[in-house]
């Protein structure tokens, strides 16, 4: 009595392996190619979002709006710790005044992480849940900045610059690649992964 073996045959490990097929790349030429995609497409978007949102429009529509909102919501936050008041996109808190420029609203980071978002090779419907979610915790990342520069200014201000320039920038930053780690995992790789 003898026993066959169903399915596959294995490859005889001396015979060499086949060549892809002709019009299909292999793996590796594959993975180059969406990562080259990925590239260039993330490098166009973050200098076209660079372009519109350093225009003079955008000043007035974007950055004017954002600052004094960000200036507005950190009152009552600080209040907790001390006395804050807002004029315009100036904030003072316990006699220590700072002022929120267009640099530092959060727009930045935020049109990075959307551009990392549209040019990753993923389904649409991933990519609105990555805006939807990532917008506003970007957002929330810098406003605890703001916060807690103001904290840092009114009770240690020799930190303030070195904390400001060297601390929390590099911070926003690894936490908005967190982000878009996050949504990667989560979206992306535990979803269907097959690009729009």
């Amino acid at each position: 009595m003898s026993s066959r073996r169903q399915g596959k045959r294995s490859r005889d490990p001396g015979a060499p392996a086949k060549a892809p097929a002709a019009g299909t790349l292999s793996p590796a030429n594959y993975s180059a190619r969406l990562t080259g995609r990925f590239g260039t497409v993330f490098l166009v978007l973050v200098a076209l979002l660079s372009w519109l949102t350093s225009s003079r429009p955008s000043a007035t529509i974007l950055h004017e709006p954002l600052t004094r909102l960000l200036a507005s919501l950190s009152v009552p936050i600080l209040a907790v710790f001390g006395n804050a008041t807002a004029f315009g996109h100036d904030l003072v808190f316990n006699g220590f005044r700072a002022t929120i420029e267009g640099a530092c609203d959060g727009v930045q980071p935020t049109y990075i992480y959307i551009a990392a978002v549209l040019a990753f090779p993923s389904q649409w419907r991933a990519k609105v849940w990555g805006i939807l979610l990532g917008i506003p915790t970007i957002f929330l990342i810098n406003f605890v900045r703001i916060g807690t520069m103001m904290l840092c200014g009114a009770y240690s201000p020799e930190l303030f610059e070195r904390v400001h320039l060297y601390g929390w920038q590099a911070l926003v930053i690894a936490l908005t690649l967190a982000v878009w780690v996050f949504w990667a995992e989560l979206f992306v790789r535990q979803g269907d992964p097959s690009p729009a």
